[in-house]
């Protein structure tokens, strides 16, 4: 029978660190790709603020298009990836750990992506604010309008959730991601990205305590992101809910 090599951990450190601290050329040419296609969504968008959001087909009686189909396609991408990694962290499910670091950034991303769309879907971005609850204090002609936004619309309940969810998850995945930064910035060399690791990694020194800390907050951020979870899982199917109708 063949024998497995045996590792030393500073190898298998060595080994799991080397696309972090080194990039590969197929990464710099897969980057270059993405900013391509990139590029080419960004144009399609200023040419849609140049001729307005009817290309999309969203003008009356048509108030809801792909932005807002988007938008829930990626809640829903979101809604899987906490939630398998938040229940099997409650659950203490030691054979989670090679999949909930991946459902974690999923869930990131995939937020980020639905916000986008909400953005995308207001038409004039550059008055974003409107729809912000803003006191009526004068900085400029804009901002001395002394009126509050619509509660009852929802580009009000849409952004307040699904941002409370975003920051919810960055909390969570950078409480989790603690010990990972650390090791990173023992191992990097150059001067700026230990400078930036250090910063991040918060003092992170693998002390009995900060591991102690360290095991039993993602626990506790679990528990308080399943109920944000929830509840955007149920103010996002408001925005269908409470809409008016259009025979025909």
């Amino acid at each position: 029978m063949q024998e497995h090599a045996q590792l030393t951990d500073k190898q298998i450190t060595d080994d799991l660190l080397s696309p972090v601290i080194r990039s590969p050329k197929w990464f710099w040419m897969t980057i270059g790709s993405l900013g391509l296609i990139m590029i080419l969504g960004l144009s399609g968008y200023v040419w849609e603020l140049y001729s307005g959001l009817g290309v999309t087909n969203v003008k009356r009686p048509v108030y809801w298009g792909a932005y807002i189909t988007n938008f829930v396609f990626w809640i829903g991408i979101s809604h899987a990836g906490i939630m398998v990694s938040a229940i099997l962290r409650l659950t203490q499910a030691e054979w989670r750990r090679p999949i909930t670091r991946a459902a974690e950034v999923l869930t990131l991303f995939s937020l980020i992506a639905a916000l986008s769309n909400i953005l995308f879907h207001v038409g004039r971005p550059w008055r974003i604010y409107w729809i912000t609850p803003l006191p009526p204090v004068v900085i400029g002609y804009d901002f001395a309008r002394g009126i509050w936004p619509n509660i009852r619309s929802p580009f009000v309940w849409d952004p307040v959730a699904v941002g409370t969810y975003l920051f919810s998850t960055i909390l969570f995945i950078y409480t989790c991601l603690l010990p990972d930064i650390a090791l990173v910035r023992d191992k990097v060399k150059s001067k700026i990205p230990k400078i930036i690791y250090s910063v991040l990694a918060l003092g992170f020194r693998g002390t009995p305590r900060q591991w102690k800390i360290q095991a039993t907050a993602p626990i506790l951020l679990s528990a308080l992101v399943l109920p944000i979870f929830v509840s955007v899982h149920s103010i996002v199917s408001w925005d269908f809910a409470v809409s008016i109708a259009v025979e025909g």
